[in-house]
């Protein structure tokens, strides 16, 4: 059954959370992706630091517009941002926001790793994902939507059966429910942390600290873009957040976005 005060509640929490970047959280009980209001929002002018959050997603979206399924008990949020950067820096918000996902995870007694480009996983399975989209010239950005959905106290077993074996959630991990709003708490306070060092153009600190919690470099992998497929070593990424891969011919491939395969070594 549905939590009809979700909505209630995600407000009042709302109205008592001091974290300089938040501005506003929109609530939604039931949305068919809030990626999609979000950007709709945007384009219409909405201010930096918006939230939009929804217990359900009928269609959330992840990359290439691939379905995140989205049933209840999951944190689904997309935030509206408007940095002054140049475009090429707006792709490491993605290694930002997995990085904050997956500290925030750590902050549970559990070891999360980021699997680029999008992935964060425990034990090896999926339990969160990101999708980076944004509206630009060739000089400025004009905004960018940062949506996150993370299996909080999912139950997997909702999920269709592809999804299910590659998938966990925090309750699982952890044995027990976690405390929605205690764990959305941490998230957007880690966010403002890191947000502030990509403000402050502190790429090389961010890159330091994704390294750490990445499990892809030094791996052989299979990346599968919309032009090519890659295989070889994944050794490491760069100040725009692409992925350096050497290839099979000792060729250093730069990759901007793919699907990543793990080899056993």
């Amino acid at each position: 059954m549905k939590d009809t005060t979700f909505k209630e509640k995600t407000i009042n929490f709302s109205k008592n959370l001091d974290v300089d970047f938040v501005k506003k959280i929109i609530v939604f009980n039931e949305i068919s992706s809030t990626n999609s209001k979000a950007k709709e929002l945007a384009r219409k002018g909405e201010e930096e630091g918006t939230i939009v959050i929804a217990q359900i997603q009928k269609k959330g979206r992840g990359r290439f517009d691939r379905l995140w399924e989205s049933p209840g008990g999951g944190i689904y949020l997309s935030i509206i941002l408007r940095p002054d950067c140049p475009p090429n820096k707006a792709t490491l918000l993605t290694l930002v926001i997995s990085l904050v996902v997956s500290k925030t995870i750590n902050s549970y007694n559990l070891s999360s790793n980021i699997k680029w480009p999008n992935d964060v996983r425990v034990n090896g399975k999926k339990i969160a994902g990101i999708l980076l989209e944004l509206e630009a010239n060739e000089y400025k950005v004009d905004y960018i939507i940062l949506g996150v959905g993370i299996n909080l106290n999912t139950n997997t077993n909702l999920l269709s059966k592809k999804i299910r074996l590659i998938s966990t959630s925090l309750s699982e991990e952890i044995g027990n429910s976690v405390d929605y709003y205690n764990f959305l708490k941490i998230l957007l306070f880690n966010f403002d942390k890191y947000y502030k060092l990509f403000l402050e153009k502190k790429y090389d600190s961010i890159i330091k600290e994704w390294k750490n919690q990445s499990d892809t470099l030094g791996r052989r992998v299979r990346i599968t873009t919309s032009s090519e497929q890659i295989i070889g070593n994944a050794c490491d990424i760069d100040q725009s957040g692409f992925l350096i891969v050497i290839n099979d011919s000792g060729e250093c491939k730069k990759v901007a976005n793919g699907d990543s395969i793990y080899f056993e070594s």
